[in-house]
């Protein structure tokens, strides 16, 4: 798996039991190795160019990055000679994704992939769900769904921040939120930083409202559920109204933590119904569980503001943080799930989260 923040390629080994024939799909499943493996400098410089590159110089990155994510795997492999792997899953990186035009893009040519790794390989995840009329998106409630039933909800803060949570007939409402670890790296970088450490940026400014205001009445945070965005959209509707080098990178980084906590907040709470009206998730006695997961779980600060929205005797959310392997690699293991469902021709997207009129099948599966 590569997000959008562009920080590596997570690579994880999982072991996943499938009983077609029972209620619980996967009785059992464990990450048994997994790292990241960073991106040099000039993979980030070409992803970043690549929603920009004509036709055939993008159909070259495909093919490129297909090769290099091959070898990073197969160096993975090496270094755990004790494992066997029987298949590969890899969800590319996401350069179009426009579900209302039927079409998303992930590069990362799986046949190349495959040849390198001599294995079968799944990729293109989201496409069966789009062109049916889901978004393709989110992909990440198939996991919450089978490997943490004991959850919730599910909130992962990536480069895109999105949220699933789990309705009491036991479908899934999902999508995306808005722009995440991609606004706050790129705000970090004013200040010369990869990225704003446990938020001790965030935590030194103060609020800017007005741009607290901006952010809040794009558009697409006033749509109801479910919805997704892509990377365009944090860099052309997102990024142009916190692009503000009048304004101490701080204060930004400030208000718009403090903004997104909110809103997430708001959204698990007051999540859009199926015919586009908002349904109220009435509080039980017990605050319901929430999964926290992605590269924002180190940030101290957006995690403390995400808290803070709860009344401190009566929450409505319980915001948990898991075990690091688990937080950092649950996207590693999601994709593994959805490769060996592919792989057994069985539904790997949920139309209850996606919007998709139906189930589908998703994925292209090459043979090493």
């Amino acid at each position: 798996m590569s997000g959008s923040s562009l920080d590596g390629l997570d690579l994880a080994v999982c072991r996943i039991r499938l009983d077609a024939g029972a209620e619980n799909l996967v009785p059992d499943w464990e990450i048994v190795a997994a790292e990241t493996d960073p991106f040099p400098p000039v993979w980030r410089a070409r992803l970043r160019s690549a929603p920009g590159l004509p036709g055939r110089e993008l159909w070259r990155l495909h093919a490129d990055l297909g090769h290099w994510i091959g070898r990073r795997a197969q160096n993975f492999l090496a270094r755990h000679p004790a494992l066997s792997v029987s298949l590969a899953g890899s969800h590319g990186h996401t350069i179009f994704h426009d579900p209302e035009r039927r079409f998303t893009t992930q590069i990362g040519d799986g046949a190349a992939i495959a040849t390198t790794l001599g294995l079968p390989t799944v990729t293109e995840l989201r496409g069966s769900d789009v062109a049916v009329g889901g978004q393709g998106a989110p992909l990440a409630p198939l996991a919450d769904k089978y490997l943490f039933p004991e959850y919730d909800g599910f909130l992962n803060l990536g480069g895109i921040a999105n949220l699933s949570l789990r309705r009491s007939n036991g479908n899934y409402v999902a999508g995306d939120i808005s722009g995440c670890c991609q606004i706050l790296d790129r705000l970090a970088a004013r200040e010369g930083l990869p990225y704003d450490a446990g938020g001790a940026l965030a935590y030194g400014g103060s609020p800017a409202p007005a741009f607290a205001h901006k952010i809040a009445a794009l558009p697409f945070h006033q749509l109801p559920y479910p919805k997704s965005l892509g990377n365009a959209w944090v860099r052309e509707s997102l990024w142009p109204l916190l692009d503000d080098h009048g304004v101490p990178a701080a204060d930004l980084l400030h208000t718009f933590t403090r903004w997104l906590a909110k809103k997430i907040a708001y959204d698990l709470g007051f999540l859009g119904a199926d015919a586009g009206e908002k349904e109220v998730f009435k509080s039980s006695e017990k605050p319901r569980r929430i999964l926290l997961t992605g590269g924002g779980i180190h940030n101290d600060f957006l995690v403390r503001q995400l808290r803070a929205t709860q009344d401190a005797d009566h929450p409505d959310f319980d915001f948990i943080i898991p075990d690091i392997v688990t937080a950092d690699f649950k996207e590693a293991a999601l994709i593994a799930l959805a490769a060996l469902l592919r792989q057994h021709g069985l539904p790997n997207a949920l139309s209850s989260a996606t919007g998709a009129p139906r189930e589908t099948v998703n994925g292209a599966l090459f043979y090493g």
